[in-house]
């Protein structure tokens, strides 16, 4: 068989995903502790009025963005499993097939 022939994982890569993904999820979900932190710095009421409100549109495009990341970071979690999962049941047919050493 060639090199095209083969599946190759990059488990390390499936890895750091999953890591960079929940650390967004952390920092978009930490961001709405900080709304009431800044309310005072805008000074006049009708620019903390409008910042009020360009901060509650943020919130909805955050809630979606969060559930996005969400979704993704489970599609990678169970993307990351099926493939552990499927070489290890490789590992164990071949070693059925050819003995512990896998036929070297």
């Amino acid at each position: 068989m060639g090199e095209r022939d083969r599946l190759v994982v990059d488990y390390g890569l499936l890895e750091s995903s999953k890591t960079n993904l929940q650390d967004i999820k952390k920092a978009l979900e930490g961001i709405d502790k900080h709304r009431a932190d800044i309310h005072d710095i805008w000074g006049h009421s009708s620019i903390a009025g409008k910042m009020d409100d360009f901060v509650s549109n943020w919130d909805n495009y955050r809630r979606e963005l969060l559930e996005n990341v969400e979704d993704l970071g489970k599609q990678v979690e169970t993307s990351l499993k099926s493939f552990e999962k499927l070489d290890l049941d490789l590992a164990k047919a071949n070693e059925k097939k050819h003995g512990e050493n896998g036929g070297s």
